[in-house]
Formats: structure tokens, sequence, C-alpha cells
């Protein structure tokens, strides 16, 4: 068994004691035929001498049951049993004091009268006792519930930041493969644009391997690495991939989700030009509208029907800006006439 009483609690104690006291003696204000008997200077004196009676017994009944609170007991019917002899211990020491200072006439039952008034206490006491551990369980679920929220919260940021791990830890292995093995054959068939396609994929591992190892990024960053991107697989691809970047310089420092932008661009290649023996052009814009960032990814290929948008890419980038953003986030993926698909990322602004 603990016992502990800490400063805070005394404080808090005596003030709700002295509440307490005031509200119940302010019954003694509301007998109308003092006010025909006496003059106003009496009646609040005797309402005073009431209010100090009823101090002592409230005063004393919260000491025992702040005794009772301090020994720490484990919630059930003991503790409560505990509490309500509190209060009828306290009521009987109060009451008592008050008769010593105040003694009945000797034609009245002092253990009568003592009797009764224990057992208004104790019913008062019981009520506010039953109130007091309403409240408090009230507070202690709503605080649960709280706690619960913010844990949620915080699985679905782990969730959405695994999923982001093992975006990164993928970087396309093939694409990756590929293109040594294309710089590698290119290197014996045509040295110069061997050598291009290796400053581009150089490029893009610069941009790439900071990302890897950060959790924020910037526009700019992205934008880097979906251009590299797009040089590299321009070179393999030749005339069939085709590429226009549109974005305002001074939107380059403004945060952007990690590999949000290179997810889009990576969809556009394979699931809208590569289909199609043609190719197509893939559009990267971006916006500053208000306070929301609009970014988006257009291309000329094989459209909604035969790409779709439910992708795992796509699912977990869903799941990153929800993670991130909120309700303040959205990816929207539609039709771009007359062919292919638009897809936009819209987050507020966070500068660098």
């Amino acid at each position: 068994m603990q016992l502990s009483v800490r400063p805070g609690s005394l404080l808090r104690g005596g003030g709700i004691a002295v509440a307490a006291a005031f509200a119940l003696s302010t019954q003694f204000l509301f007998q109308l035929e003092l006010y025909e008997t006496w003059p106003l200077a009496g009646v609040l004196r005797g309402w005073l001498d009431y209010f100090a009676e009823v101090l002592t017994v409230v005063g004393i009944v919260f000491a025992g049951m702040g005794f009772v609170a301090s020994l720490h007991l484990a919630p059930g019917a003991r503790r409560h049993a505990m509490f309500v002899a509190a209060i009828a211990a306290g009521a009987l020491a109060g009451e008592a004091a008050v008769l010593a200072q105040a003694p009945l006439p000797p034609d009245v039952p002092a253990a009568g009268v003592l009797l009764a008034k224990v057992a208004r206490w104790l019913v008062l006491g019981g009520l506010g006792y039953a109130v007091f551990n309403l409240v408090r369980r009230s507070a202690t679920a709503a605080s649960q519930a709280h706690e619960s929220e913010l844990q949620r919260i915080q699985l679905e940021r782990q969730t959405a930041e695994a999923h982001l791990q093992s975006l990164r830890a993928q970087i396309e292995p093939h694409f990756l493969f590929n293109t040594l093995a294309n710089v590698h054959r290119l290197y014996r068939t045509d040295p110069e644009l061997g050598r291009t396609m290796l400053v581009d994929f150089i490029g893009y591992l610069r941009a790439a391997l900071p990302q890897m190892r950060s959790d924020e990024t910037t526009l700019g960053q992205e934008l880097e690495l979906a251009r590299c991107y797009l040089k590299v697989l321009q070179v393999r691809m030749g005339d069939r991939l085709r590429f226009q970047l549109d974005v305002p310089g001074d939107l380059a420092s403004l945060r952007f989700p990690p590999l949000a932008l290179s997810t889009l661009t990576e969809n556009a290649v394979k699931h809208g030009l590569n289909p199609l023996p043609e190719g197509g052009l893939i559009e990267i814009a971006a916006r500053l509208e208000g306070r929301r960032l609009t970014v988006r990814v257009a291309d000329t290929g094989a459209g909604i029907r035969q790409a779709g948008g439910s992708g795992v890419g796509l699912a977990n980038l869903r799941a990153r800006l929800a993670a991130l953003y909120g309700q303040a986030a959205s990816l929207s993926i539609e039709a771009n006439l007359p062919r292919g698909i638009r897809a936009t990322i819209t987050v507020p602004v966070r500068s660098e």
C-alpha cells in the first residue's frame, strides 16, 4: 500500500471543500421567516456562523476522503466502501466538533441529532462521490479514445513510411540492370550514345540516392530525378519517347512527397507509352494555386482503359499522401483527351 499526497491535490481538495461548504450553507439564506424576525445584519451573522459549521464538517469529510485517496487502492468494492466510511467518520467527527462548541438543550438527545446529521451527510457525500466517479470515468474513456486515435494515426504513418521504404528498396531493379546492359552494348556499337546514356544514368543515381536517405524532398529534386529517368529511357526508346517540362523555377524549393513524381512518370512510360509501337509524349507541369501546389503528369499513351489506375505504386502513393497531409492532399487519375492519361497531385504548400 502506497501513501502519498501531492501539494496540488491538497490545494484542489481544499478549494472544492470551501466551494461545497459555501453552496450548502446558502440554504440558510432561503429561510424567509428569518427576515421577518431578524434584521439583515443579524441574518448575515447567522449565515456566517452556519457557514463556519458546515465548513468544519465538510473540511473533515474531505480530509478523510483525501486520506483514502492517498492510499491508491485498486478500483473495486473495497475502495468504494473505504470512501463511504470516510464520509461517515468525517461527518460524525465534524458534527461532534460543532456540537461541542454549541451544545444542544438538555432535553434534546445528542445521539439522535448526530445520527440524523450523519445520515444526511452520507446521502450528500455519496451522491457527490458517485458524480465524481462518473465524471472521472468519462474523462478516462475520452483520454483512452484520444490515445487510441493517436496510435492509429501513428500506425498509419508508419505503414505509409514502410510502403515508401519498400518503394525505395525497389528503385526498379530491372530498369537499373537494363540501363547498364544498354550502356555496355552501346559502348560497342555507338560509344558516343553510350557516353550520353551513362551521363544521364549517373545523373539519375545522383538524384535518387539522396531521396533514399531522406524522408523529405523538394519539387526541384523530384523534377531532376524524373528528367534524368526520362533522358535514360529516351536513349533506349528513341523517338518513341518525347517529354516536355513546364515547371517555373520559383517552385523548385517547395516541399514535395518523395518519389511521388517518379511514380507518376514511371506509370506514364510503362502503362501509357510502352504498349504503343509509336510511343508518345509525356508532359510534366506544376502550378501554384493559392497555398496549394499542383503537379500534373500527362501522356498521350494507351489511355485509362488499357493502363488502369489502381496499381501498387499508385496505392502506395495515395497512402503516403494521406499519411503526410490527410485530407489536404489529393491524387486524381483521368483521361487526357484526345488520348492518354493525366495524373494530378495536389498538396498544401510547405517551403524548404
